[in-house]
């Protein structure tokens, strides 16, 4: 009867390996699904910052040279 309880054992054991298995494979596609949508998130918000920064660069480019026009006459009355 040992044998037959082990083969009973072991089926039990191969039921819930199996049970596992597809949970695991469900879990791997709901992690791949997010992976996408996270990277579809991602792509967007590139190309939003993009977007602000090509309209910003006027602006940045008017800041730094006031900045560099301000330090050069800040520097003729150190000297």
């Amino acid at each position: 009867m040992k044998i037959l309880d082990h083969i009973k054992n072991l089926s039990a054991q191969l039921k819930e390996i199996s049970r596992l298995l597809n949970q695991l494979k469900a879990q791997r596609t709901n992690l791949v699904e997010q992976v996408d949508q996270i990277k579809t998130t991602s792509d967007e918000i590139q190309v939003e910052i993009e977007k602000m920064n090509f309209k910003n660069k006027p602006h940045l480019d008017r800041i730094k040279e006031t900045t560099e026009h301000l330090n050069d006459q800040l520097s003729k009355f150190k000297a």
